[in-house]
């Protein structure tokens, strides 16, 4: 085989332990499997340390023959491709937790010199820059990596897909200095008829304070030292999935229900004064009970002369295929928009989140539907996201206490600053005690 394919067969050999390693049970014939491929990797292995040097010694020969040599060194090839964010990020993290796991080395010098070993000195420039500003979290300014300011704009494309919040497209409002200000208007300006000459009637907004102040979001996610070995692509994979999902499930639930407390955001749901209508009709509600309470979401938002131009339903997946599934006496589909890739609802895009409770109130057994206009929902970023990496620490999974050490696994933590509000109390309706579909 050459290079190329060398190489691909050592990322197929990986993923395969990988498979085998990661059942909950494994047998004497998985064990058998595992060591013959483990084998054939380190086989691999040395056949491609064979041809880079074959390679190198290749290239050398192409010199002149009376070429004066001073100093003989090897310099990685410079990446020349063009990457994306995710790739760049994926890069970053991965050369971090490799070097973390075979030289006990952490923090933004020691990545940056494993990326330029590997051949990525190009885009360690471009973290590096990044460095000089200071952080006040904790693991992340102890050796952590700071992204640069575009790659912490650019992720939130990344997290979009996982999070229903940043898919409705609320305003971005930098929190560059920790916190932000913001006056909205708490009713908007008023027009009137007049005749000639006479006085124009003016008209006032009021005005209520808003307050974003950071709060930190962390992402904690494992990978598998067999994976940190062998696989840069899937490591870089990690940052469009497991860290996504991870982050973007965590920031819907915040900016839809947080508490509010000094460390989690105060969700739009739970500000005082959000409109809310119980639904009726309990597990089996007439079309007429399901129509007056959306129309009761929708009126609080058109009655109060809200510009509803980027407004969307958000509810729990049980919620949408509930009502996607009514069906009248012939069996036509009372709203057939809500099939397909792209639901709609009452002429209204329908995001589904599994953030939403289905085991909420005395019967535990309730949900919730919003509306939601997001062109007056803000979203307000920090400075930057970072990444830190450990192999002793633990995590929680499902209520369990997990020891990375013990898992032979690498814990990559993504931190980011964000916080929640909005301009207008009417931007936000609450359907509450949903039972429809229980």
């Amino acid at each position: 085989m050459n290079l190329a394919q060398l190489r691909a067969r050592l990322k197929e050999l990986a993923g395969e332990i990988d498979v085998l390693t990661k059942k909950d049970t494994i047998s004497a014939e998985d064990l058998t499997q595992i060591d013959a491929k483990t084998k054939e990797l380190e086989e691999v292995e040395k056949n491609i340390e064979i041809l880079q040097r074959a390679d190198a010694a290749r290239v050398r020969s192409a010199a002149p023959a009376d070429a004066h040599i001073t100093e003989r060194t090897t310099v990685p090839a410079a990446v020349t491709q063009k990457m994306t964010t995710a790739e760049k990020i994926g890069t970053m993290v991965f050369c971090m937790a490799k070097t973390y796991k075979d030289d006990g080395a952490r923090g933004a010098k020691a990545t940056f010199k494993a990326m330029e070993e590997v051949g990525y000195g190009e885009v360690a420039k471009e973290f590096a820059g990044a460095q000089a500003r200071a952080l006040n979290s904790g693991s992340a300014s102890a050796g952590g990596v700071l992204l640069p300011e575009e790659m912490s704009s650019e992720i939130i494309d990344i997290l979009r897909p996982s999070t229903t919040f940043l898919r409705g497209g609320p305003r971005r409002i930098s929190l560059a200095a920790g916190a932000y200000k913001l006056s909205a208007a708490a009713s908007g300006a008023t027009a009137n008829w007049r005749g000639e000459g006479e006085a124009i009637e003016t008209s006032q907004p009021t005005f209520k304070d808003i307050n974003l102040t950071a709060k930190f979001l962390d992402a904690m996610v494992p990978l598998t030292n067999q994976l940190i070995r062998w696989s840069l692509a899937d490591v870089r994979q990690w940052v469009e999935r497991d860290m996504s999902l991870e982050m973007g499930t965590k920031l819907d639930y915040a900016a839809y229900f947080g508490s509010g407390t000094a460390h989690m955001p105060l969700g739009i749901t739970k500000i005082p004064g959000v409109f809310s209508v119980a639904a009726q009709g309990g597990l089996t509600p007439t079309i007429a009970q399901i129509e007056t309470a959306a129309r009761a979401a929708e009126l609080a938002m058109e009655g109060k002369n809200l510009p509803m131009m980027s407004t969307a339903w958000v509810m729990a997946p049980r919620s949408r295929t509930y009502l996607a599934d009514l069906r009248d006496g012939n069996g036509n589909r009372y709203f057939p928009e809500l099939q397909g890739d792209n639901p709609r609802w009452r002429g209204r895009p329908v995001l589904s989140t599994t953030q939403v409770s289905i085991v909420g109130g005395g019967t535990t057994d309730e949900s919730s539907i919003m509306l939601v206009n997001f062109d007056d929902v803000l979203y307000g970023e920090g400075a930057g996201i970072s990444f830190g990496v450990s192999t002793e620490a633990t995590y929680v999974k499902n209520g369990v206490t997990v020891s990375a050490f013990q898992n032979d696994l690498t814990l990559i933590k993504a931190s980011l600053e964000a916080d929640v509000d909005m301009r207008y109390l009417e931007a936000v309706s609450v359907i509450s005690g949903v039972r429809w579909g229980a």
